[in-house]
């Protein structure tokens, strides 16, 4: 009978020397993940902010400023270069509908609120069903930007310094204000 309590205490004390190492471990894991991922959100903020700067840098007077309505179900192949006719499909997706905008004040608000949008950028999930873009064309400069609010997403082509970023939902409503005041289908 002694035996069998002696191997009971040590299997008890043995199963007690792993759980608690098993916890130990995992602890120590969540800390390295929680450093890892306070290092990728400082990267992601000074990427943001990066994005943010050149957008802001360009003079909103001087630019050609075209937006998008597109349809984030209905995508064709595409290799990643510009396009010169962006009538019926930009970077890929089907075009809903575009207009040039002149207004100097909807460009500015358009931009800011790009701008605002990329600043409060976070990471969110990627499924990237875009339904909005925007072409930038400054002189002999072209940049493109298809943007997905659902998962907070923005691809970029041309020779933006990043050719993907985050952005917050917080330009959405500006965005479709501005097309519903231009009589853009907007997708569903």
């Amino acid at each position: 009978m002694r035996c069998s309590r002696r191997r009971i205490t040590r299997s008890r004390l043995a199963g007690n020397f792993f759980m608690a190492r098993s916890v130990y471990l995992m602890l120590l894991s969540c800390l390295f993940f929680q450093t890892a991922s306070k290092a990728d959100d400082e990267e992601l903020k000074t990427k943001q902010f990066h994005v943010a700067d050149a957008i802001e840098k360009t003079p909103v007077s001087k630019i050609k400023l075209f937006f998008y309505s597109l349809d984030p179900n209905a995508k064709t192949e595409f290799d990643g270069k510009l396009q010169e006719d962006t009538r019926k499909y930009f970077c890929g997706f089907k075009v809903l509908g575009r207009f040039e905008v002149v207004s100097f004040q909807e460009k500015t608000n358009l931009m800011e609120s790009f701008t605002e949008g990329v600043r409060e950028g976070s990471r969110g999930m990627y499924c990237f069903e875009p339904r909005h873009g925007i072409r930038m064309v400054d002189g002999t400069t072209t940049n493109d930007f298809v943007i997905c609010f659902e998962c907070h997403q923005v691809e970029a082509y041309g020779s933006f310094p990043e050719s993907d970023f985050a952005m917050s939902s917080s330009p959405a409503s500006t965005f479709n204000e501005l097309l519903d005041k231009h009589k853009i289908k907007r997708a569903e």
